[in-house]
């Protein structure tokens, strides 16, 4: 997840600490306390989050981009130390920076994770407040919307203490935070406000935020220890309501576990939650790494990746009692693949692979699925449903004229003059005309076709009679407004 830095540049920055250890040193002001801060926060995603992108922005007033999306963390130590200080302090127009920069890298879908960097007083309680409720007008370049036009979670970092801080001058920022909606959370320096405390602050929130994926990759005897990227999250509130309450609470597992192989024309392309690319590891079992460092030990992991590219295949993995992914080989260049798991939303069927926990090893099984015709090995998938699919061919039924609607309408009376002889095409038609009406919300013409079928009854012969009276009730009936169910012939 991408990492925005605002760094808060104005005047009040500059503020000395005035604290009995940090006399000796005129010099220390909440903007020390933040660059230093700042550097130990760097050092923590250089050693932990080595894939991360992260760009500095400074802002007062104004904002300017100092650094843009680098992995290169000595350059963004640089921006903090030659960046200028300004006026005074405006989120509005830093927050539609923020904007700019990620819309313009990342687009709109991608999570963004923004530190906002300063001493909490953000302009003052009105401006906080203006921005909330996006009332800022003309004060801003453009107006800024909250939350953020792409998913974002936010955590402010202030360069004071809770003591400093007016209670209500807290309370805006906890909202301010919370109106990103995604998570995020406020950092205050613990008393005494020092180098230590800035540092610790930072700590807190590398430690809550930016926690690397340490796991193991296990198929059989065979295992790799792993890293994911982007880390994983527990699943999400809105994907586990058919789940019990045991199963929505547990977090990712530690361990992926391999539970077989499929072709990988037979999976297709189901939707999942969230991609994640799996990286190996030194093993570091029994407490020792038996890794030479040139590379050359030997990793399931990698064993694993060329062979699913080699054979074209991908491997299910489970991850809980009803949760399951996939693994397979990715590329993003024609030189270049990766190992990507893919992790579908937990509970959910993929249709036309059907409940992935009744699925086994074929060779297991007492017949083979995979047939032979005449040396052509015959997939068992998709599997076969008797639930009629919205999208099947013969399903479809389009007026694109009223000729069209007009011809479907005649052929169905035709059949009704004809009853009792031509009853299965009679009810066939009527059921495939009223089924097209109600995917198209087209409830006038039901009723138009009972009010034809009503006054043709006195023309026909008793049979015929009750089952017009019958078709033309059902059509009628909100009951019978169901796509799966079918108006059948009456027996009375």
């Amino acid at each position: 997840m991408p990492t925005v830095v605002l760094l808060d540049v104005s005047l009040s920055m500059l503020k000395t600490i005035q604290d009995s250890e940090q006399q000796a040193d005129n010099s220390a002001n909440k903007r020390l306390l933040a660059i230093r801060g700042l550097y130990s926060f760097f050092d923590y995603l250089s050693e932990n989050c080595k894939l991360e992108f992260t760009a500095l922005i400074a802002f007062s007033s104004l904002w300017e981009i100092v650094v843009r999306f680098t992995r290169d963390y000595d350059a963004l130590k640089d921006g903090c130390m030659n960046v200028d200080t300004y006026d005074k302090t405006f989120l509005g127009n830093a927050l539609n920076g923020v904007s700019n920069l990620v819309i313009e890298e990342w687009g709109c879908s991608v999570p963004v994770q923004l530190v906002v960097v300063t001493d909490g007083n953000l302009g003052g309680a009105t401006t906080i407040h203006e921005v909330l409720t996006n009332r800022l007008g003309d004060m801003a370049e453009n107006t800024c919307t909250m939350p953020l036009p792409f998913p974002c979670v936010m955590h402010i970092v202030c360069m004071s203490t809770f003591d400093d801080t007016p209670s209500t001058t807290l309370k805006l920022l906890q909202d301010l935070v919370e109106t990103c909606g995604q998570g995020g959370g406020l950092y205050m320096l613990e008393s005494p406000a020092t180098v230590h405390s800035s540092q610790e602050a930072f700590k807190r929130l590398a430690n809550e935020h930016y926690i690397s994926y340490s796991g193991t990759l296990t198929c059989g005897h065979l295992k790799s220890m792993i890293t994911l990227y982007p880390p994983p999250k527990t699943m999400p509130k809105n994907q586990t309501r058919n789940l019990t309450v045991k199963e929505q609470d547990q977090p990712f597992p530690k361990e992926v576990k391999i539970c077989g192989f499929l072709d990988a024309i037979d999976l297709g392309n189901p939707p999942c939650l969230t991609r994640h690319l799996v990286i190996p590891t030194a093993s570091g079992y029994g407490g020792t790494d038996t890794s030479d460092g040139n590379g050359k030990e030997p990793s399931f992991c990698v064993l694993l990746h060329g062979s699913l590219k080699v054979e074209k295949m991908v491997a299910f993995a489970q991850l809980g009692p009803n949760w399951f992914g996939m693994l397979y080989s990715w590329a993003d260049s024609k030189k270049k693949s990766n190992l990507v798991l893919s992790v579908f939303s937990p509970g959910v069927e993929i249709p036309w692979l059907g409940n992935l926990k009744r699925l086994m090893p074929s060779a297991e099984m007492q017949d083979n699925p995979y047939k032979l015709d005449r040396e052509v090995e015959e997939s068992p998938f998709p599997v076969e449903t008797s639930r009629r699919r919205s999208y099947h061919s013969q399903a479809s039924v389009v007026w694109i004229k009223g000729s069209g609607l007009q011809a479907d309408i005649q052929k169905l009376m035709r059949y009704a003059r004809k009853l009792p002889e031509k009853m299965n095409q009679f009810y066939k038609e009527l059921n495939r005309i009223r089924r097209a009406a109600l995917c198209y919300s087209y409830f006038e013409l039901l009723e138009g076709i009972a009010d034809m079928l009503e006054r043709e009854i006195e023309s026909y012969n008793a049979d015929g009679m009750i089952q017009l009276e019958h078709a033309a009730r059902c059509m009628r009936e909100a009951a019978q407004h169901d796509l799966n169910k079918l108006i059948t012939a009456t027996q009375g």
